[in-house]
């Protein structure tokens, strides 16, 4: 995966021996000196990782990091701080501050290009979701995305370790619940850990490499990071000794972090916290998105699926129908002298109306069947499977539940509707949807015109 890295170093030796390291792998590098020159670069060229030098005389490394972290514009960009001593002070204090990693010099080419692979996948999934969370937002369908900043993490949220045994793992809990106040337990096979997540899935797991009953922690990450139900969860891993192979294979088979022993409790509860925060902002993007397209398609009054969604799903049932040689019945139904409704009850008492409607209609089709709401009092079902006989059943059973049951109204006595019904059948999926919808209308229009409360069927479509 190729992008841009910004490096930010005022020593050009360092920045000419990091530059071939990453260049040799066919990353796009940019440069800069001061911490004016690397705001501005983060801000308009919008590089896929920062990498930080800690020890420079003409700036605070610390200070960058956090300034970057703190710009809503700039706080998802992931930043890499390196430094020629192993400091822990150091390494606490740079995630503090909102760092992604701190690695030491000399840096380990397999630890610096797996780690920056990692965060450019992450950054990239989550540049995509805002993108599209965005866009819902600018076309009225959604409120726009808040910030990371937003996110707060509360008890309802959960941690699942897998430990090699269960001292530690309780040990871990304790800590975790401790410092973070989130749910959190332990298991200490594979096997646990599958028996969980059957049960419920977990915000975040901490994956230790040696498991009880020889069980393998970098296979547990593959698993977790395939598995469709898990692969949204924060993943972060403990690796067993120091060697930056297990860490960088960790990496490549989806852990979002890790940590090398010695485990500090203060450094694995701010890379878990920050993971979470990460996974959790994630989720709002998608619950964003997700609910920004069902308004697309969906009618806020009645639940049911709007004219837009009818039109592109039906062409598919027209197509599945020729493929398949079968039939596919339309109907199409509208509410007798509905605008009385709303001039003698008022517009609030046409609405219920029309969400009772709606149910009933859902209450006698098939799970396959879709029900649409194409505006104002007319609604759709397509009935794939279907000739005209079934159809005019099914229609029978419609217009039976909308005329025979009165409806009741929250704030005045229940008042009674009918409806007319036109149905067209498409015959081995003979014509589109136009032509359908268009023969269900003509047979509609024949019912009003023949007293209403009826149904009426057009010649079957050939």
């Amino acid at each position: 995966m190729s992008g841009r890295i910004l490096l930010v170093d005022d020593i050009e030796a360092n920045r000419a021996l990091i530059r071939a390291k990453l260049a040799s792998a066919y990353y796009d590098v940019l440069a800069a000196d001061t911490a004016d020159q690397a705001r501005k670069i983060v801000r308009d060229e919008q590089p896929s990782v920062v990498l930080i030098n800690v020890t420079m005389s003409t700036l605070d490394a610390f200070e960058l990091c956090h300034d970057l972290k703190s710009d809503p514009e700039t706080v998802l960009t992931p930043v890499i701080m390196i430094t020629s001593v192993d400091d822990a002070e150091d390494r606490l204090r740079a995630l503090a501050v909102g760092a992604d990693d701190f690695l030491v010099k000399p840096i380990h080419d397999l630890a610096l290009f797996a780690r920056v692979r990692n965060l450019m996948r992450m950054k990239f999934i989550t540049d995509e979701l805002q993108l599209r969370s965005e866009a819902t937002h600018e076309l009225g369908l959604r409120a726009g995305p808040t910030g990371i900043d937003d996110v707060v993490l509360t008890p309802a949220h959960s941690v699942l370790i897998a430990a090699p045994n269960a001292e530690y793992g309780a040990a871990w809990v304790k800590t975790i619940r401790d410092k973070l106040a989130v749910q959190v337990d332990f298991a200490t096979t594979e096997q646990q850990v599958e028996a969980r997540i059957e049960v419920d899935v977990p915000d975040a797991f901490v994956v230790h490499q040696s498991l009880a009953e020889s069980g393998d922690g970098l296979r547990l990450i593959s698993t977790i990071a395939r598995r469709l139900t898990t692969r949204h969860s924060a993943l972060l891993f403990l690796a067993a000794d120091t060697d930056m192979r297990n860490a960088a294979k960790a990496l490549d088979l989806g852990a979002w972090d890790y940590a090398l022993p010695p485990h500090d409790e203060t450094e694995l509860t701010v890379r878990l916290r920050s993971q979470l925060r990460r996974k959790l902002y994630s989720d709002r993007l998608r619950t964003n998105l997700r609910d920004g397209l069902r308004m697309a398609v969906i009618d806020p009054l009645t639940g049911l699926y709007n004219r837009r969604y009818a039109d592109h799903h039906m062409a598919n049932m027209v197509s599945h129908a020729r493929a398949e040689g079968s039939d596919l019945a339309v109907l199409v139904i509208d509410l007798d002298r509905f605008k009385l409704i709303n001039d003698s009850f008022g517009h609030d008492a046409g609405d219920e109306v029309l969400q009772q409607v709606a149910r009933r209609l859902q209450e006698h089709v098939r799970g396959v069947d879709v029900v649409v709401r194409l505006g104002g009092e007319e609604f759709c079902i397509a009935l794939p499977g279907t000739g005209r006989e079934g159809a005019r059943q099914v229609a029978e059973r419609i217009r039976g539940a909308i005329a025979d049951i009165p409806f009741d109204l929250k704030q005045r006595d229940a008042i009674n509707c009918t409806a007319s019904i036109g149905i067209a059948v498409s015959r081995g999926g003979g014509c589109g949807v136009e032509q359908l919808l268009r023969l269900a209308d003509r047979a509609l229009y024949a019912a009003k015109d023949n007293g209403r409360d009826r149904i009426t069927c057009a010649w079957e479509a050939a």
